[in-house]
């Protein structure tokens, strides 16, 4: 259940919890390619270490006053277009795209829902 709080947002419950899990999981794949993968080409670390630095700005945002439900929808962008450009790019390491994948899927959902939420929340206020 989601409740007010003082200054007017809602208390995280379940789904909050789970979508920022999720963003912690991608951060920390993306992170573990770019810092200890050993297949991953050197052309590539600072992309992976990029995303993974992204992926952990949320949570932290969540936390402040400039957190927007708008936010929501970044990241579910950003995940479906890491998506498109693994597929698009020939889906290479295979195995960690796939299992990334249906972890972006999840966090996408996830994040489409708690955006829906919000702004249905929002109006009724």
């Amino acid at each position: 259940m989601v409740t007010g709080t003082d200054n007017g947002r809602s208390t995280p419950d379940v789904f909050d919890w789970a979508f920022f899990s999720l963003a912690l999981v991608l951060a920390a794949i993306h992170l573990y390619l770019g810092l200890f993968a050993t297949f991953v080409p050197d052309e590539r670390v600072s992309t992976f270490l990029v995303i993974g630095v992204v992926l952990l700005v949320g949570p932290l945002v969540y936390v402040t006053p400039y957190w927007h439900s708008l936010l929501y929808l970044l990241g579910a962008g950003l995940a479906i277009y890491l998506g498109v450009i693994w597929l698009l790019g020939g889906m290479e390491f295979v195995l960690v795209g796939a299992l990334t994948g249906a972890v972006a899927t999840a966090f996408a959902l996830l994040a489409l829902y708690l955006f829906v939420r919000e702004t249905a929340q929002s109006k009724r206020a």
